[in-house]
């Protein structure tokens, strides 16, 4: 059983293992006495956002879920070398003046990079590639849920607390109506904030500032 908790506990933070040199043996010795089936119920609960979560039974949704979703969609589909990897809605060439771009540059490169590859394969059908991309949020919505519960365990010492936590937490309406909506500032916002917070709590804990330096990075 704690074998399996350090497995989840890495895929959780594999992106830094090189640079702080954690190892599935140290992850699991850190919660010797504690169960890990609160974070299997966790990941159960998770995967039904996955099931239940991408559409909703319907293509498009009126008001500001989709009307963000389409506005990232667009910008994702003119991210490309073509235009210098750009980010704009539209783009106006009238002539005997010079190109006019409608852009939108306010959020860092990475999540609009993500999207489009995400997106991508699915450039001839809107709706697989509304899907897709719903589906890259819902997986950010479950990483911040992941970490929201490690983070937590840590400063309580008690997984079914921290459990019950982020359950009550990420099943209240807002995470649940936004958690799949394509906006960098959605659930990519959100995951963001707890991977520095997770950063925090392991420093002030174990002193593992260089983990603390990437994961705010």
């Amino acid at each position: 059983m704690q074998t399996l908790a350090a497995a989840c506990i890495l895929l959780t933070d594999w992106p830094f293992v090189v640079a702080v040199n954690i190892t599935p043996m140290s992850l699991a010795s850190r919660f010797p006495r504690l169960p890990s089936a609160p974070l299997v119920l966790l990941l159960a609960a998770l995967s039904t956002v996955f099931v239940f979560g991408p559409d909703r039974g319907r293509f498009y949704r009126p008001g500001h879920h989709d009307y963000m979703s389409a506005e990232l969609m667009s910008l994702v589909a003119n991210f490309s070398p073509a235009h210098g990897f750009l980010r704009f809605h539209n783009l106006q060439n009238l002539e005997g003046t010079h190109p006019r771009y409608s852009t939108y540059q306010r959020f860092p490169v990475g999540v609009y990079a993500l999207t489009a590859l995400a997106t991508s394969p699915f450039r001839a059908d809107l709706s697989a590639g509304l899907r897709a991309g719903r589906l890259l949020m819902l997986g950010f919505f479950a990483a911040a849920a992941v970490l929201a519960y490690l983070a937590l365990s840590r400063l309580t010492a008690n997984r079914w607390v921290a459990l019950t936590a982020v359950l009550l937490a990420f099943s209240s309406y807002y995470p649940l109506h936004y958690n799949d909506m394509l906006a960098v500032y959605g659930m990519p916002g959100l995951f963001g904030v707890l991977l520095t917070f997770h950063g925090i709590v392991v420093f002030l804990q174990d002193g593992r500032f260089r983990q603390l330096l990437v994961k705010t990075c």
